[in-house]
């Protein structure tokens, strides 16, 4: 056994698998693509807006990089079908502001991005539990103003049921 040949054949396959990866990535439906980002890169955002709205492009890609997202819909319309791994927080039910207090002790940090999402268009839901979720001192807080139907009709990751 030539033991000077395996370090240079290791690394021509790890090559080989990274381009071969990286093809395959490259013809994926885009809510099946692997993410490259290897931290969450947020808009940059003013320290003195309590929130910034965003297009659904960017929640995407904040989705893909493991951004925390959450659904301020009432939760029986939640249950019919929300963004996949978001966390319901139904802005309007009782209870609303012991969940937003609640993040911080299941170990979320203050400088988590975290995307708000609600119905698009003229629901306000979204923008007030951004505003709840910025007076508990998270500071990085999105809201994606397109909401769950405008992700939904591209055919992005959702789910159904009470699971995240």
């Amino acid at each position: 056994m030539n033991w000077k040949r395996i370090p240079a054949e290791a690394a021509a396959v790890l090559i080989a698998a990274i381009f071969v990866g990286a093809g395959t990535n490259s013809f994926r439906p885009e809510a099946r693509k692997v993410s490259w980002i290897l931290r969450v890169e947020a808009p940059p955002k003013d320290p003195a807006l309590l929130y910034l709205e965003i297009t659904d492009e960017v929640a995407l890609r904040l989705h893909r990089a493991g951004a925390i997202f959450i659904d301020a819909r009432r939760s029986n319309v939640y249950e019919q079908g929300h963004i996949r791994n978001a966390i319901s927080i139904p802005v309007w039910e009782h209870g609303a502001d012991d969940q937003v207090s609640a993040l911080q002790a299941k170990g979320i940090k203050s400088d988590a991005v975290i995307v708000v999402y609600c119905s698009g268009g003229n629901c306000e839901d979204a923008g007030r539990l951004a505003v709840k979720l910025a007076q508990a001192t998270f500071f990085n807080v999105y809201v994606d103003k397109d909401g769950f139907p405008t992700w939904q009709s591209k055919g992005w990751p959702i789910t159904w049921g009470k699971q995240r």
